[in-house]
C-alpha cells in the first residue's frame, strides 16, 4: 500500500471522452492520486471501452501516474495482460470467472512488475482469495455491477469489503482493498469504516462542477 492511508482512484470512464487528457490532467492537478482504467470486451460486460493502445499515449503524458487496470473482459489471457502492461498499467485486476487458472495469472501480472489484483462482482463470494493471498496485492470489491457508471451502490456489497478485510487479517495477509461503484463524499466515510482503503470515484469527481471541491469534499469525508 501506499505511503497515504486512504487513496481516491478517479475513473476515466466518468470523465469527458472527448477530451480525456485534459480531464485526467486536472484530476491529477487537484489531487486524484490513481487513474483507473475500466477496459470493457462487450463480453463480459455490455460496453466496450479503453484498448492498451490508449493507455500507451496516456502513459506518454503522464510518466509518474499511478495507472489502474480493471479488466472486464472475457477470457483474460496473457497476452492481454502483456499488452496492457507493456502499455503502462501499474495495477492490474481481473475476474475470476473469466480466468481458468487464476493463481497462474495472478503470479504472471507480478512477474511483469504490477501489482495482481481480483475483482469481485456483487454475487461472487469472497472465499476462493483465502487460496491465493500470497500472489495477491489487492482485492477489488465491486459495490455495483460492472459495466457503466453513474450507478448507486449496493448496500448488501459493504458486508463483502468487511469480509474480505477481516479474512485477510485472520490470515495474516498483506493486501489492500479497493472498492469500485457508487462513492462519493456522503457515503466514502461508512466504506472506508468496513476496510476498504482505496476508493475509485467516477461521477462524484468528474461530474462535478468544481472538481477541486469535490477531491477536497472526498477527503475531507474521511478525515472525520
Amino acid at each position: 500500500m501506499e505511503s497515504k492511508h486512504f487513496l481516491i482512484a478517479g475513473s476515466i470512464l466518468s470523465a469527458d471522452l472527448l477530451n480525456l487528457e485534459r480531464d485526467v490532467k486536472e484530476a491529477l492537478d487537484t489531487g486524484v492520486d490513481v487513474i483507473h482504467f475500466d477496459v470493457m470486451d462487450y463480453h463480459f460486460v455490455p460496453n466496450m471501452t479503453f484498448g492498451p493502445a490508449f493507455l500507451k499515449a496516456m502513459r506518454a503524458k503522464f510518466p509518474n501516474a499511478i495507472f489502474d487496470v480493471h479488466l472486464m473482459v472475457s477470457p483474460v489471457t496473457e497476452n492481454i495482460v502483456d499488452d496492457y502492461a507493456k502499455a503502462g498499467a501499474n495495477w492490474i485486476s481481473f475476474h475470476p470467472e473469466a480466468c481458468t487458472h487464476i493463481e497462474r495469472m495472478l503470479t504472471h501480472i507480478q512477474e511483469l512488475g504490477c501489482k495482481a489484483g481480483l475483482a469481485l462482482n456483487p454475487a461472487t463470494p469472497p472465499q476462493l482469495l483465502r487460496y491465493l493471498w500470497a500472489k495477491l496485492d489487492f482485492v477489488l470489491v465491486m459495490t455495483v455491477n460492472p459495466g457503466f457508471g453513474g450507478q448507486k451502490t449496493i448496500p448488501a456489497t459493504l458486508t463483502k469489503v468487511a469480509d474480505v478485510k477481516t479474512m485477510a487479517e485472520m490470515d495474516d495477509a498483506k493486501i489492500f482493498i479497493e472498492v469500485d461503484g457508487g462513492v462519493k463524499d456522503s457515503n466514502i466515510k461508512e466504506i472506508a469504516s468496513y476496510g476498504a482503503s482505496v476508493f475509485v470515484v467516477g461521477s462524484a469527481f468528474f461530474g462535478a462542477e468544481n472538481k477541486q471541491v469535490a477531491i477536497d469534499a472526498l477527503h475531507k469525508a474521511l478525515e472525520k
